[in-house]
């Protein structure tokens, strides 16, 4: 199964809807994480103005859909499946996690899972 599938099934399970704008905004940054881990650290700097420009917007649309769209995944997602992938790495007080921690996140357990699934594969050779 290709990455982009994979983020788009790991986004509907969490609970942003298709049709938020920040839903398309959220996939690409997990791509760009996961095949770059170093973006994480520069998402002001390079995340948001490459899906900027990629979309036509600004990084300042971008970052606000992104907010917006993780907004939607605390208030009307699936709980078991957020407390599964953040359980309880996020401040509790703030309740969802930032922008960045949200991307860098779910990029970190597609990245495991897919070295897992190569570790499978390499093991069958």
């Amino acid at each position: 199964v290709d990455l982009e599938s994979q983020v788009t099934s790991l986004i509907l399970e969490i609970g942003i809807p298709a049709h938020v704008k920040g839903y398309h905004y959220v996939r690409t940054a997990i791509i760009m994480a996961v095949e770059n881990p170093d973006t994480i650290n520069a998402v002001t700097k390079i995340v948001y103005p490459t899906i900027a420009k990629k979309y036509q917007t600004s990084s300042s649309r971008v970052e606000r859909a992104i907010r917006h769209a993780i907004e939607v995944a605390w208030d009307r997602g699936d709980i078991d499946v957020l407390n599964g992938i953040f359980g309880y790495s996020i401040n509790g007080n703030r309740g969802k996690p930032t922008n960045s921690e949200f991307i860098a996140m779910l990029a970190d357990q597609l990245r495991l899972k897919n070295k897992q699934t190569n570790a499978k594969i390499s093991l069958r050779i």
